[in-house]
């Protein structure tokens, strides 16, 4: 099955027929990303878990959240709080998806590989003459192999080391598409398969933190008002945050979803609704938007506040290092939690729309 068809079925099945009745043009976004999965044969039994949390992205666009507070399989996969987010536009000069997974506390097979905090990221943008993907803001945030010092790292694409039975992969990296009108990135930040000694079957396989993006695109124009997607990463090593969102107006109407997870200050925000979008004056490529929002505290608690996206600005393409996010998020009495701070992307892509 091709990239563009895997996306679609995939897509079909959370989403019903309602795709094909909107989908007709080819141009399309497609966005998949997960926490941990694993396939595990044996003689007598096999065992398989996942792909969980696990988000597929419309192909028209959008954007699809889930999250899972604990994972554990017994003597192969240990880990806490996995959130994934998917997001994806498509506007008449240009398309983009970008896709996030993150695992904190990750232990697999008893100590053999352990990391404090593993982040994929995936980013696909196209404007018709060229179509790129990159992986940049992925990382892994104290990583230990056999029994190694732990350490903060990115590694290069497609690092492999040996582990007992097997070896494991990290920063897996597999690329698709022509690069003019079409480009997929998947990328499994740890992908770890055990094998037989004596027959090579593969008997265990194993990953942690996957996202995946892809574009498809050729000018067209496309009905709509004023809009922007965006997902990635803020910050560095250990003080970041992980996000994505889908806000715009549509007859006048503010509409869209955001998730924004503060690591370093163990604070998670999920919008409840958006009230107000609009275009910041003075500028052509940046928006600002609030609404009430879900919070999860550092001790898993919940409670009710408020966020407001003070500037979101869509500078260049690809975002990183150029886009740049300015949230703050306020406690159910209007305490301010999360300051306002402008931060460049580290990872990920916002697109705006015009309308």
């Amino acid at each position: 099955m091709d990239l563009r068809m895997r996306h679609y079925v995939s897509s079909l099945a959370a989403i019903g027929l309602l795709v094909g009745a909107t989908n007709a043009h080819s141009n399309s976004v497609g966005g998949e990303a997960y926490g941990v999965s694993v396939k595990v044969s044996a003689s007598t039994a096999g065992v398989t878990v996942g792909p969980t949390p696990h988000v597929v992205l419309c192909p028209d666009g959008g954007m699809a959240a889930d999250r899972l507070l604990k994972i554990s399989v017994p003597n192969l996969v240990g880990s806490e709080t996995l959130p994934v987010v998917t997001t994806g536009s498509i506007g008449p000069d240009s398309a983009s998806a970008q896709s996030s997974a993150t695992v904190e506390r990750v232990n697999l097979l008893n100590g053999a590989v352990a990391a404090q905090l593993v982040v994929a990221m995936s980013s696909s943008t196209a404007d018709g003459s060229a179509a790129r993907s990159t992986a940049e803001g992925s990382t892994l945030i104290g990583l230990s192999i056999n029994g190694s010092t732990p350490v903060d790292v990115t590694p290069s694409p497609n690092t492999q080391i040996a582990i007992p039975g097997g070896t494991v992969t990290l920063n897996e990296q597999i690329l698709e598409g022509d690069g003019v009108h079409t480009r997929g990135l998947t990328v499994n930040m740890i992908h770890v398969v055990l094998k037989d000694p004596l027959t090579g079957t593969i008997t265990a396989d194993i990953v942690v933190s996957s996202a995946h993006s892809d574009v498809n695109f050729a000018p067209a124009p496309k009905a709509g008002n004023g809009f922007m997607t965006g997902g990635g990463k803020l910050g560095t090593d250990r003080d970041i945050a992980t996000f994505g969102f889908n806000a715009g107006s549509r007859g006048g109407a503010p509409h869209g979803q955001l998730e924004y997870n503060d690591h370093f200050a163990n604070l998670k925000v999920h919008s409840l609704s958006i009230k107000s979008f609009g275009l910041i004056d003075g500028t052509t490529t940046c928006v600002t938007f609030a609404g009430p929002a879900r919070l999860t505290n550092a001790d898993g608690s919940l409670t009710d506040g408020s966020f407001i996206v003070n500037k979101a600005c869509d500078f260049f393409e690809p975002g990183v290092g150029h886009d740049t996010l300015d949230i703050s998020v306020f406690g159910p009495d209007g305490t301010t939690l999360i300051p306002s701070h402008s931060r460049t992307l580290t990872g990920g892509n916002l697109q705006f729309h015009p309308e």
